[in-house]
């Protein structure tokens, strides 16, 4: 049997095994490097709208002054005052014909469903204008309601009515007056829950009538000279009787 003989050159090359096949470039599979002075340029940004300044309708707050007698209107967003109320709506046109020519088809629609509480709202804002109130607190004078209710636009018949809290009774609307709280007012109120302030009032009318019907008020009558002579005639009498004892 003939035996092979292998040299130590292809042991060498069958201990290594296949040759590994290259690996890919980095430079073919990656992509191109885009320009830098591409991708350094900022991309655009929307534009954002500035804030607005005007004030929300919220921060107005109502304030009085009882140093004018009147409010006045403060934001707590600006700071600032004014005597003009913001958030009432600016008046129409100078030209009335004008302005209702032009909103004619655009109102037509909406006066088949209008409230009819509209008109009377609007006229207890006005009433409180007029005043110098501030209309979102004219609901609370219930003055103005009476001043408004007799002229309703609507037709809607309207009554009110106010009553005492602690009697029931029916109150009249000048109850609010400053007479109402005057000491005579307030002594005659609580008089009223023990005697009849009423009949005493007449009668005591009836007899001032009377009075004046005979003659004007009653003149005190001056003494006479006998007068005086009989008080001075009794007074001596008395003293007299007083020491008596001491002559007996």
């Amino acid at each position: 049997m003939s035996e092979s003989t292998t040299t130590p050159s292809e042991s060498k090359e069958k201990s290594r095994g296949p040759s590994p096949t290259p690996a890919p470039s980095a430079s073919s599979e990656a992509p191109a490097a885009s320009d830098p002075t591409e991708s350094a340029t900022p991309t655009e940004l929307p534009v954002e709208s500035a804030p607005t300044t005007e004030p929300s309708p919220t921060a107005w707050q109502a304030i009085f002054s009882p140093q004018y007698n009147a409010y006045y209107f403060y934001n707590a967003e600006t700071q600032e005052t004014t005597w003009t109320n913001p958030l009432q709506p600016p008046e129409q046109a100078a030209d009335p014909a004008a302005a209702s020519t032009s909103d004619a088809p655009a109102a037509e629609p909406s006066t088949s469903t209008a409230d009819p509480a509209v008109p009377h709202y609007t006229a207890l804002q006005n009433a409180a204008i007029a005043q110098g109130i501030d209309p979102a607190l004219a609901y609370l004078d219930p003055s103005l309601a009476a001043s408004t209710s007799s002229a309703d636009p609507t037709g809607l018949p309207s009554f009110q009515a106010k009553f005492n809290a602690r009697t029931g009774q029916f109150a009249a609307m000048d109850s609010r007056s400053p007479a109402h709280l005057s000491e005579y007012e307030r002594a005659k109120r609580m008089s009223e829950v023990f005697f009849d302030v009423a009949a005493w009032e007449q009668n005591l009318a009836r007899e001032h009538a009377a009075e004046a019907e005979a003659g004007g008020e009653k003149k005190r009558k001056r003494p006479s000279k006998k007068d005086l002579e009989r008080f001075k005639q009794q007074k001596k009498l008395k003293k007299i009787a007083k020491t008596a004892w001491l002559r007996t």
